[in-house]
């Protein structure tokens, strides 16, 4: 085989060459960088559908911000204003039946409402934090090897202006 002389690793060593490369990025302000070189363009909001805050993150969550991280990259280099701003669901029947399982039937039955809903809004911002800067673990293999954090897999986002859907009535 006649193959050209490179440095170029022959094995991307993924584990070793992504966190470098992330921390480059936001060492650098790569996103930023970005989104000044592109502020006069025409915006491109990609609102975020949110997940729930109800418990720690699966593959469904780790999908969905990867596919986001990719339509705002490529329109981003297409010249468009690309702002994204995370965000979680932090109420609702999916939080609710979270704590509703962990106290149990017996429990449930006695909570009054103001206790119930301060229980959620603990659990809501409990999980957005785990779902923030957790590990997702993939099924089905021992509970398999902690992967990335979602704040690593979608990193070009404004992670410190999150948006949560919680409100303080009542």
């Amino acid at each position: 085989m006649n193959l050209p002389k490179t440095d170029f690793a022959m094995r991307a060593n993924l584990p070793e060459s992504e966190p470098k490369r992330l921390a480059k990025w936001e060492e650098e302000h790569i996103y930023e960088q970005v989104l000044e070189k592109n502020k006069d363009g025409k915006p491109f909001i990609l609102h975020d559908g949110p997940p729930y805050a109800n418990g720690p993150i699966h593959i469904g969550h780790a999908f969905n911000k990867i596919l986001k991280d990719f339509v705002n990259k490529s329109h981003a280099q297409r010249g468009f204003f690309t702002p994204y701003v995370p965000g979680w669901d932090c109420h609702g029947q999916p939080i609710e039946h979270m704590v509703e399982k962990t106290l149990g039937p017996d429990k449930m039955a006695k909570i009054d409402q103001p206790t119930l809903r301060r229980l959620c809004r603990e659990w809501a911002e409990k999980y957005v934090d785990v779902q923030r800067e957790c590990r997702w673990r993939r099924p089905g293999r021992g509970g398999g090897k902690p992967s990335a954090p979602v704040r690593r897999r979608a990193s070009w986002s404004r992670w410190g202006h999150c948006w949560r859907w919680l409100s303080r009535a009542g």
